[in-house]
């Protein structure tokens, strides 16, 4: 097996609060649709959020493997912003405050994008303890955060793109690399090609 350590980073398939372009963090909304994959990958466990749209994409793409669901793997909550739109959300002081610098304002009654960083990197961190690869299967929000924490070049958090359907691989060529805190030698990404069954 060769050294070092490859990440696999999936978000989960779309809910309706997702085509809605509503902001969705601990709501545990189901999936629109089954679906099945074909995946360069095949792991034997994957980890994840303890939500329902990341078990189920899961269980889609990787039938009859073990999923951990991980609490401190969830989107990040956004309190009175959660459920709402852009559109509902564009006239309020608070709401645009966040959005111009998102780790000084924090949405009333949710976490802020300093707290949402710490549990997520901890969270990640505690899964990977040996060389190897493994599968994710997360949110956008934590997918977004982690490539700008270990990309090169780095970007910030507001710059990173996370779609469904696409696979993005991190490669570290030495467990020691990621286990410092290394930004990963090599990434990619690639679609996710996909049957929709209902």
């Amino acid at each position: 097996m060769a050294r070092g350590v490859t990440v696999h980073l999936i978000r989960h398939e779309k809910t309706q609060a997702n085509i809605e372009r509503k902001y969705i963090g601990w709501t545990d909304e189901p999936i629109l649709q089954e679906v099945s994959a074909r995946l360069p990958i095949a792991p034997t466990v994957v980890y994840g959020s303890d939500l329902l749209r990341c078990q189920q994409t899961a269980a889609c793409y990787f039938p009859n493997v073990t999923y951990n669901g991980i609490q401190q793997l969830r989107e990040s909550n956004f309190g009175d912003f959660e459920m709402r739109t852009y559109e509902q959300l564009k006239n309020k002081p608070m709401y645009r405050a966040w959005i111009d610098d998102p780790y000084e304002v924090t949405p009333p009654n949710g976490e802020s994008l300093g707290a949402f960083e710490q549990r997520v990197l901890q969270a990640f961190q505690q899964q990977i303890k040996q060389q190897g690869s493994y599968t994710f299967v997360v949110h956008g929000g934590v997918i977004r955060l982690l490539l700008a924490h270990y990309r090169q070049p780095q970007q910030s958090f507001q710059n990173m793109l996370a779609k469904h359907r696409v696979l993005y691989t991190l490669h570290w060529e030495q467990l020691e690399q990621f286990l410092g805190g290394a930004a990963c030698t090599s990434f990619s990404e690639a679609p996710i090609m996909v049957n929709e069954t209902m």
